[in-house]
This record gives C-alpha cells, structure tokens and sequence, in this order.
C-alpha cells in the first residue's frame, strides 16, 4: 500500500493529467488481474528518473508499461504498486538518415517510427506482432519479439546499437553509441533485449537501419507430405536464395489463413509461404527458383503480390491473436530447424489424444514454433504438458506467452532454463538488489 505522502510526492512528479488514480481507468493497466495503485505517465527521462529515485527509496514495486500488448506474458507479478506508461516518451529524438541510424523514445509505435523513416526510403527491420495495435519501441526490445522477416534481418539484438535506461535506483544509464561501427568494450545495450523490465526502464534506443526493399513477392505452397514439405524447407535454406521469410503452417492454421485471403490452395495440407523482398529482377528469379524447388518435391501453389501478399504476412505476423478469437494458450517454442516434422507430428498426435484444436506457425528458417491451444481447461494443460515432455528430449525450449491465470498457477511459464540461471540471477541482483522492477513476472 502506497502512504498517502509518498502518492502525493508521485503525482507531483507528473502533474495530475499525468496521473490515474481512478479503480476504473486503472483496469486498463491490470496484470492477471491485479491492479496498479497509480499510474504515471513521465513527460521526459528527468521524470522517470524521480520516480524511481522515491520508489527505491520507499520500496515500491513498478512495471513498465508501453502499449500494452504483451502485459500477459510472464508470470503473474508478486506486487504492482506503480506502472510506469511510457505513452509520452514517443519522439524520434534523431535521424541520420545518411548514416542510415536513429535515435527514439522508447513509447514511440513502431508504426508511427516507421512511417517518418519510410519517408526516406527506410525502415526498421523489425516485423513483430502487434503493429497495428501500437506496439511501442520500448516493449518490443523489452520482450525481443520478432515476426517472419527474422529469418533475413534477425532480432532486435542485430538492430540496436544504443540505449538509455534508467535503473531502480533512480540513476541513469547510458550504453553503445550512435554509430554503427562501435566495438569498444562489453555490448551491455544487448543486456535488455528481452529482459521483460526487470533491469531498468528504457527510455531511448538507437537503432541501425536499412532502405526499403523495391520490390516484393510471395510464393504459396501446399503440400501433401510434411516430410516434402521438410525436404523443400532444407534445399532452400541451403540454395543461394536470399530468402526474407519462410512460414510453414500447419493444416489447420493454413485452413483459417486461406479462407480469411481467399487464397487458391489446398487448405488442408501443410502449407509453405516463401516471401522474397529486393529488386524486381532478383526478387523474380529466386521467386522461380523457389516454384522449382517446390514442385520438385511435391508443391503446388500460386503467386501473390501487393495487398493480398501484405495480408497473408500481417495475418503469420499477427497469428494467433486475428485469427483464433476464442480463448486459448499461445507458446513459443525453440527448436532446431530439423526437428520441425517431428514436432508438428507431436502437435498432430497430442490434438487427437486430448481433443484440442492447434494451430502451428512455425518460422521455417530458424526453428520457430508459435503455437496456439484451444480447449477445455484439463485437455489444454495435458497437452501442454505433453508437449513441454517432448520437446525438452531433445533440448528444446516452451515458453506460454499468453494464458488464463488458472492455468499460469498450474503450468511453468518459462520452463527449465539451465545453467544461465545463476547468472540471471546475479545480474538481476546487481541491477535491481530490492527485486522492485517487475517482481515474479520472469524466472
């Protein structure tokens, strides 16, 4: 419980239009449930850094928070006393478009980050879920999400360069450099790719960036076998295509994403989409290439392009949450990209047994697997045990992204992480020695 002193001294931080202090508006920032008791929306870096000088001091647990879109991930937190909305800190701070690198707030959406640099003819080689919901600068590095062009560009690890944080104690970190070319000493920006808040509270992010590819096609394809449909996958990521995404989708999933773009292929079947994006002649010959490798083994499909082929990816972008609308388990699986047919034959065998729908998108290139549960509560948790059984024998990794909380209490969201535990640990203690940011959402 925040001492009303100390509520006050918060708000006067912020100013009152930057506080919510009200049960109803809170709901909008709750965690499995549990809601904040202020949250506070800093005008600038200054701000951020008071309000964790005072909740250090007062031992008050805070949450980052940017658009919302991932706060189901992770474990349900210990406590909440304060979310810190990152929804003011949204300017693109600089942009050397010469040296293709800019610098943001961390509140910035992607898509409106996006829009000022395609006005130079560049991007952000980022392609996560969630774009067309806001999803912020900040929470995408926080939680190093990443989409199906993972398999051409890579993470967010690969993009930034630079960052700002402020840490629990109130004090300010700054780490890397504006330049693309910076080797000198440790890479500690890297440090908070992926570590879901509980290191300190980005505020700023320089990134490397890339012009905007000219042309673009894609080539779907079905295919009766899975085992051909593996042997396509191998031939091409050992060609010398250029691929910028590989998608196979499971019978089921293959059957909603057709139907929802009219797509001309047999649905029912494991389905491949191969995206390709470059200069018109490049993007044309591989396209063919690809066609051939294809129907050598089996493949029968059709070429999309322009606004049926951006549909088709925002809908594998967005998967499950546009397409599988009632309520279900979503989890990110890690495995090697040889173990895909083995896994998919698990997935089919495990909705048979338990008498559960599930939809796989699994990025064919790198191992992958998004996959989403749909069912009664104990044919879900069976399925998801089995699943995590199997797949730790051969050193792959389940993590839930998004569950009920029934099942989060039943269920290890983030599963066996091994030997890098320790280290975890002593990170988190070095970083945050009070355990206020974010407390029980990760390990």
């Amino acid at each position: 419980m925040i001492k009303k002193s100390v509520t006050k001294k918060l708000k006067s931080i912020v100013g009152e239009k930057n506080t919510i202090l009200e049960k109803e508006e809170l709901e909008a920032f709750s965690i499995d449930n549990v809601l904040p008791e202020i949250v506070l929306s800093p005008d600038n870096i200054e701000q951020v850094s008071e309000i964790m000088k005072l909740a250090s001091k007062e031992s008050l647990s805070v949450i980052p928070w940017g658009s919302g879109t991932k706060s189901d991930l992770g474990n349900k937190p210990d406590r909440v006393d304060i979310v810190i909305s990152t929804n003011n800190l949204n300017r693109i701070i600089e942009h050397e478009a010469s040296d293709l690198v800019a610098t943001t707030q961390s509140g910035i959406s992607l898509s409106s980050l996006q829009k000022e640099l395609n006005k130079e003819n560049q991007f952000l080689a980022l392609d996560p879920p969630h774009i067309n919901k806001d999803a912020t600068i900040g929470g995408i590095i926080a939680t190093n999400d990443s989409g199906p062009e993972r398999l051409r560009y890579g993470t967010a690890r690969e993009f930034l360069i630079g960052i700002k944080v402020v840490k629990a104690d109130g004090s300010i970190f700054k780490g890397g450099s504006k330049v693309v070319k910076n080797v000198a000493g440790y890479d500690l920006p890297k440090l908070y790719v992926g570590s879901l808040g509980t290191l300190g509270i980005i505020v700023e992010a320089t990134f490397r960036l890339y012009p905007v590819p000219e042309y673009s096609e894609t080539y779907v394809a079905s295919f009766s076998s899975l085992e051909n449909c593996h042997k396509t996958i191998l031939t091409l990521l050992n060609s010398n295509l250029v691929l910028t995404s590989l998608e196979l989708l499971n019978p089921g999933l293959a059957t909603l994403i057709s139907k929802r773009n009219n797509l001309d292929i047999n649905d029912s079947e494991y389905c491949l989409a191969i995206g390709i994006k470059n200069v018109e002649k490049a993007v044309k010959d591989q396209i063919f290439a690809a066609k051939k490798i294809s129907e050598q083994n089996g493949g029968n499909g059709l070429l999309i392009s322009g606004s049926q082929e951006e549909k088709l990816w925002e809908d594998v972008r967005n998967f499950p949450w546009d397409l599988v609308k009632a309520e279900s388990v979503v989890c990110k699986v890690g495995i090697l990209v040889t173990q895909i047919p083995a896994v998919l034959n698990m997935v089919k065998q495990l909705s048979d047994e338990n008498g559960v729908e599930i939809f796989v998108s699994t990025r064919a290139g790198n191992g992958i697997c998004i996959i989403a549960i749909r069912g009664e509560g104990s044919s879900i948790t069976n399925a998801l045990n089995d699943m995590r059984d199997f797949i730790s024998t051969f050193g792959g990794s389940l993590v839930i992204q998004e569950a009920s909380t029934e099942i989060k209490e039943q269920f290890d969201i983030w599963g066996d992480i091994g030997s890098g535990l320790g280290i975890m640990k002593r990170i988190k203690s070095n970083f945050d020695p009070d355990n206020i940011l974010n407390p029980g959402r990760y390990i």
